[in-house]
């Protein structure tokens, strides 16, 4: 029996199948999406949730930049209980979020992540 090779549309379609099917058996929903921080705290409603855009930041850094133990992320989306005391501790967002490399997280930058 002849084999039949692929061509680049079918081998790129099937790299991109292989991925929705592994992230979708990692449990990783939203693994080029926006992810929603949604709030747990009580009386914060009035306090829009996080918007993170993952994209954004996964084509410029690998995975192991934000998931390990020192910015603490876990890998499944809304497994990291995150508060803006550990932020301002330089944990999670605030690893990078702390003026260097990024915007600094404060009270005058709220509205690049909390929107409606």
């Amino acid at each position: 029996m002849m084999r039949r090779r692929l061509s680049l549309l079918e081998a790129v379609l099937l790299a991109v199948l292989l991925a929705m099917v592994a992230a979708t058996a990692w449990g990783e929903a939203a693994v080029t999406g926006d992810i929603l921080f949604v709030r747990k705290v009580p009386g914060t409603a009035d306090v829009p949730p996080a918007i993170f855009n993952h994209w954004k930041h996964r084509v410029q850094f690998k995975c192991y930049a934000c998931h390990n133990d020192k910015v603490g992320f876990e890998m499944k989306a809304g497994a990291t209980p995150i508060t803006m005391d550990a932020m301002e501790e330089e944990k999670y967002c605030g690893a990078c979020h702390k003026g260097k490399p990024a915007f600094k997280v404060n009270f005058e930058t709220c509205i690049r992540c909390h929107r409606k």
